[in-house]
């Protein structure tokens, strides 16, 4: 990111940290409390119920937005791409996420190909950098995914269908602004 400081700094590129996230029903659910010797009853669901979200951080605000996708897979990542492009319809966006198979398939390369149109690499509208596959600890967002679902876990949130649980979660996403050491630690020096 070094290379790129002077466009981080002025706004003409910007850095994302990107990953999907599983919100299974059930997620919210931590201990069952009762009273001793009675029994609890704990209502039991569909537990195959659930939500892929693809999402992304952006290094230099704090903030995450997240897009409801059908499941993870590359269709999903190129959705993704394009919801960050028009977020930032004037910047170059570099992205950092992990080397997940569906993240490099043929559709993401063609995706790229179409949306970079043969420009030299620093000039690419949209760059993608991979970090390592299947190690969530190199990626920030990961932390913000887990922080998120644990603020919504501690709240204790009262919901009978899986739809709230969902529209609590995008909405913390939405709505907050993260700042952690590890968002903090691949910034240009």
């Amino acid at each position: 990111m070094a290379a790129h400081r002077e466009e981080l700094e002025c706004g003409e590129r910007v850095l994302r940290f990107a990953d999907e996230s599983f919100l299974l029903w059930g997620d919210l659910c931590g201990y069952a409390w009762g009273k001793r010797n009675e029994r609890v009853s704990v209502p039991m669901g569909n537990l195959k119920s659930r939500q892929t979200f693809y999402g992304g951080i952006d290094a230099r605000t704090g903030e995450m937005h997240g897009v409801p996708c059908p499941k993870a897979e590359s269709a999903a990542t190129t959705d993704c791409l394009t919801e960050m492009m028009y977020r930032y319809p004037k910047a170059k966006i570099t992205i950092c996420r992990d080397n997940a198979k569906r993240h490099r398939g043929e559709e993401t390369s063609r995706f790229l190909d179409e949306g970079n149109a043969g420009l030299p690499p620093e000039e690419w509208p949209l760059t993608l950098l991979n970090f390592a596959p299947h190690d969530p600890e190199q990626n920030p967002v990961a932390a913000v995914w887990r922080q998120d679902k644990n603020d919504l876990r501690q709240q204790r949130l009262e919901a009978s269908q899986f739809d709230e649980v969902i529209a609590a979660f995008e909405a913390r996403l939405e709505r907050q602004v993260f700042d952690f050491p590890k968002l903090r630690m691949y910034e240009a020096s």
